[in-house]
């Protein structure tokens, strides 16, 4: 590890000189009638006595020395003097200390408090390697307050790796308040994808019972007071372990969502016009969802009232005025409606909108919404404090305390079918193949445009959060086949190998027998176009790449080049194509028998039509998850759409599977 100096503290480094004395250059001790005796000073970390400073440690050390020679002494005293510095937020004087201590070599007795006090003096510093850090931790031999203090540096080192499963682990082992620590660790734990929690446990076998909370919150979700019976069952069964007596917040916040009563919602959808079609189609979606659940419940008593507004036309008091006391709204489906609406609401309205506005302020509220096909909501403290106004919205944040009056909360959630969320996913997923340097190839459309800058951000945002720079993006820009086919020639390098080629023929004056070149460092490209461009874009792709290093570039695109419509010529010109799109539209999805019924009922449905159909499916599915998904961020919902969860603006987050074109057909990745 290397040390940093830091130039002009003459009196630090002169005293730090004057202690590190070696026996050859000092004189040597006065002769006594006794030898004297020291015993070795044991690791201790904290402050030695109050009012004590590190220029006192460095002079008492200085003092030893010259009476004793006794180096090791010496060592613990001038790292105690370290210590200090550290204690008072002195780093880069501390580090001095440890330098000049290591020059002088380290005593076995000194090397963990050595190690521990390194790790402390360079842990966060943009230059130390967490990983060497690490390293000299796993040596220091420690109990009582450092040992604390050893658990929290590997808990900092752990995270600034991105290892949470490990950085939790260690957090177990700090002197932390209990619920610090289950807060801490929850935290983390939750962060971590569901698939690796099996891993974790068997690595951090410490990590275990909060596994088995997750599961659990996880297996029942859809009631509270479900989860409330196995939340003691659970504490019987993992007595005298941290979660007994203290449970995350949010999972104890999650048992006290209650019934709100909701027996009428208002669906707002554009049911006449120009958008007629659409909003005729989302309600569908609706309906279908609806009388799903009457069949799972055989009564349709059981269920809330709909009413449908139709939008069209409709100014906000209009809206205002058909909505009337109704607490629970879906919809509007179009941007300019919800942002006209929405800070027009009155308070104790509880909105999952279609669309959402440019710009979200502030937080969603806590957490009122549906709980077995009820709405519920969640308790709050405090809440003439916590109300504040959010674009026009009242949030409450918060979800503890006595129950609150449902006419004092708002909660407002957002699900849309943005195009620049896939382009966000697609980002993620190209970066995290590993892929350094992709073609993005978007067509000069506003849609395409917009998801083409979607992805560029991303991949920047994604880059800074690695601290890695990666090749910058080869862009091309097309609006018709001939631009296309020019714009990909260029970015590969093709039509520069072309270029090369004739300027020797021309200079030897003889046919050369050679083919173009692609440029060999694109390893991905990304396209942005319609189905039918992306028909033309895929083949002028593969006559371009090189055919001789046996390299295939793969192609990504998003649901917005996918047309199921078509017919098998499609699939032909899209060979080797990777996509994400919703499962409702893959091949052998969870949902056979409803896609029949929905075939019967609705024939000759389009793709679009498919799209919107189970968009309106999985608004009305979420309603009654709303008010876990609000308290339980990990918390998901497999729809039709894709994989659901809410972050903490209260917009919903659609993960969508990923798929390849090989062989005509469709095929799912498990990636």
């Amino acid at each position: 590890m290397r040390h940093i100096g830091q130039a002009g503290k003459i009196f630090t480094l002169s005293a730090i000189a004057s202690v590190l004395l070696l026996s050859g250059c000092g004189s040597t001790p006065k002769t006594q009638s006794k030898p004297v005796v020291v015993e070795p000073t044991p690791i201790e970390t904290s402050q030695v006595e109050e009012n004590v400073t590190p220029e006192h440690k460095l002079l008492e050390a200085k003092k030893l020395w010259e009476r004793t020679r006794n180096k090791e002494q010496r060592d613990a005293l001038l790292l105690q003097a370290a210590d200090l510095y550290l204690q008072n937020q002195q780093p880069v004087l501390a580090q001095q200390v440890l330098y000049e201590v290591k020059e002088d070599g380290i005593s076995g007795g000194n090397q963990s408090y050595y190690s521990l006090l390194v790790t402390k003096a360079y842990a966060g510093m943009p230059n130390a390697s967490a990983e060497e850090l690490l390293a000299m931790l796993d040596g220091v031999k420690a109990t009582g307050e450092t040992a604390f203090q050893k658990a929290e540096l590997q808990s900092q080192l752990f995270t600034q790796q991105g290892n949470y499963a490990a950085a939790a682990n260690s957090v177990l082992l700090t002197n932390l308040p209990d619920e610090d620590k289950v807060q801490q660790v929850w935290q983390w734990l939750t962060s971590l994808p569901a698939e690796s929690l099996f891993e974790v446990g068997k690595a951090y076998p410490a990590l275990s019972p909060f596994i088995t909370l997750r599961e659990l919150t996880e297996k029942n979700a859809s009631s509270p007071a479900t989860l409330a019976v196995e939340l003691q069952k659970f504490q019987q069964v993992y007595r005298g372990h941290v979660l007994e007596n203290t449970l995350p917040k949010s999972v104890v916040a999650a048992t006290q969502l209650t019934d709100a009563g909701a027996n009428d919602i208002a669906v707002l959808l554009p049911l006449s016009g120009r958008l007629a079609r659409t909003g005729q189609v989302v309600k569908n979606g609706i309906m279908s969802a609806y009388y799903t659940d009457v069949e799972k419940r055989q009564d349709e008593h059981l269920l809330p009232r709909l009413r449908f507004i139709d939008t069209n036309g409709a100014d906000t008091q209009h809206l205002l005025n058909e909505i009337g006391d109704t607490k629970f709204i879906v919809g509007p489906l179009l941007k300019d409606t919800v942002e006209s609406l929405i800070p027009n609401l009155p308070v104790g309205v509880n909105v999952l909108a279609l669309n959402r506005p440019e710009e979200i302020a502030a937080p969603a509220t806590t957490n009122v919404m549906p709980t077995n096909n009820t709405l519920a909501t969640s308790s709050s403290a405090s809440l003439n404090d916590d109300l504040h106004n959010s674009g026009g919205a009242i949030a409450a944040s918060g979800a503890k305390g006595e129950l609150a009056a449902l006419d004092l909360v708002t909660s407002l959630n957002y699900f849309g079918l943005a195009p620049e969320d896939e382009a966000k996913q697609l980002a993620e997923y190209v970066f995290n193949k590993g892929y350094r340097a992709p073609i993005v190839i978007a067509a000069q459309s506003s849609l395409y445009q917009r998801m083409d800058a979607t992805f560029k951000k991303h991949w920047t945002l994604l880059n800074d959060q690695e601290n890695k720079r990666r090749t910058n993006i080869t862009s091309v820009t097309f609006n018709d086949s001939n631009s296309l086919r020019e714009g990909i020639t260029q970015a590969l390098d093709v039509a520069q190998s072309n270029d090369r080629i004739n300027q020797i023929e021309y200079m030897t004056n003889a046919e050369v027998y050679n083919m173009p070149r692609s440029r060999r460092d694109i390893d991905a490209i990304v396209a942005f176009a319609s189905p039918q461009d992306t028909e033309l874009l895929n083949p002028i792709i593969e006559a371009s790449l090189n055919p001789y290093d046996g390299k295939q570039v793969p192609v990504y695109a998003t649901s917005r080049s996918m047309d199921y419509d078509s017919g098998k010529n499609q699939w032909r010109d899209l060979q080797n194509v990777h996509f994400i799109d919703m499962p409702w539209l893959m091949p052998s999805h969870i949902w056979q028998p409803l896609q029949q019924e929905v075939e019967q009922a609705w024939q000759n449905q389009n793709t679009m039509q498919k799209r919107l159909f189970a968009f309106g499916f999985d608004a009305y599915q979420l309603l009654p998850q709303l008010g876990m998904l609000n308290t339980l961020k990990y918390l998901t919902h497999e729809g039709l759409t894709g994989t659901l969860s809410l972050n903490q603006q209260g917009e919903v987050i659609r993960r969508q599977p990923q798929a390849i074109i090989r062989n005509e057909k469709v095929q799912m990745l498990s990636e």
